[in-house]
């Protein structure tokens, strides 16, 4: 295959991957939303840990986490009792939810006065209730229900049931996090995640990612075309890295499988995507012939001169 082949392998595989890995992403993210189990109420527990219900296919199980926010042990048998709290403090701190919303308010004198510390609303918490298939009633089954307030060395943490979009927990530098519902596979345990409210987009890592990997190949191309002062071979060279950019940034939003991460699946994809385009964008920037010249096709190359700028026709 001459490199006019070659290249237009290259330009039309880019494309055919990116569709399949935006495909993939967007199908397998209804798909992990669906499997999502539902967690109905957190309650307070042995010392450090709470206990989490989770409805999941009909079924309800209970996980141990402890107050690192880790979920450390299933718990076997019955399901944990207690009465789920929506309000609970600490001192003059105290918590509330709503049972409606997804949001979590705050009392710093001992509950007189409330006002939201966390919070999806809004679009945000539509676009959120459209990612999840056969929610039913928003206000029941998207809504932070109960919570659990504990006193922990450097501050307090804060677990609060969220329903399918699972535990939210404040770790102890006031950081809030969506950790998703626990779940068990080979081991015990990790947590299934909620979908991004950002939505399927290339914003944030994976803009960032993508801009990486495209600047890796088009620098592999112009350090050599700099060295040559040949320029006819780069607009190759900025379609292959632009192809290169979006594939790893579509990389770079694939979602975790179970208990593997999503980073198991992206970094491979990344590099193989970065490497590859450098490593192709690196041979068209030093060859002597562009892509598409009539020399790459087998004809004679009017534009090429002699190299020593004489005409040696007799």
């Amino acid at each position: 295959m001459n490199r006019r082949g070659q290249v237009l392998v290259v330009l039309l595989g880019g494309v055919l991957l990116s569709g399949l890995l935006w495909s993939c992403t967007s199908g397998t993210a209804g798909q992990h939303a669906d499997e999502l189990g539902e967690v109905t109420a957190v309650l307070d527990s042995a010392p450090g840990t709470v206990v989490v219900h989770v409805l999941r296919r009909e079924r309800t199980t209970a996980w141990r986490v402890d107050d690192s926010g880790a979920a450390v042990e299933w718990i076997e048998g019955e399901v944990a009792a207690g009465t789920p709290q929506a309000r609970q403090c600490q001192q003059d701190l105290c918590y509330r939810v709503p049972g409606d919303a997804l949001r979590v308010e705050q009392s710093t004198d001992g509950g007189t006065t409330f006002g939201t510390v966390w919070e999806v609303s809004g679009d945000a918490y539509t676009r959120l209730g459209a990612k999840y298939p056969r929610l039913g009633d928003p206000a029941q089954h998207l809504s932070s229900r109960s919570l659990v307030v504990h006193a922990v060395p450097g501050g307090h943490v804060v677990f609060v049931a969220d329903g399918r979009d699972g535990l939210l927990y404040r770790d102890v530098r006031g950081a809030w996090h969506r950790l998703g519902s626990p779940d068990s596979g080979e081991g015990c345990c990790y947590y299934e995640p909620p979908p991004s409210l950002a939505g399927q987009s290339l914003t944030g890592l994976p803009l960032l990612v993508g801009a990486g990997a495209a600047a890796v190949i088009l620098l592999l191309g112009l350090v050599p075309a700099a060295r040559r002062r040949s320029w006819r071979g780069l607009p190759v060279v900025a379609a292959i890295a632009a192809l290169g950019g979006l594939n790893a940034g579509i990389a770079a939003t694939l979602q975790g499988v179970g208990m593997f991460p999503g980073l198991m699946y992206s970094v491979p994809l990344i590099l193989a995507v970065t490497v590859g385009g450098a490593v192709f964008a690196h041979r068209l920037a030093t060859t002597d012939r562009t892509p598409f010249s009539r020399a790459d096709a087998g004809q004679p190359d009017d534009a090429a001169a002699p190299v020593d700028g004489y005409d040696h026709q007799p």
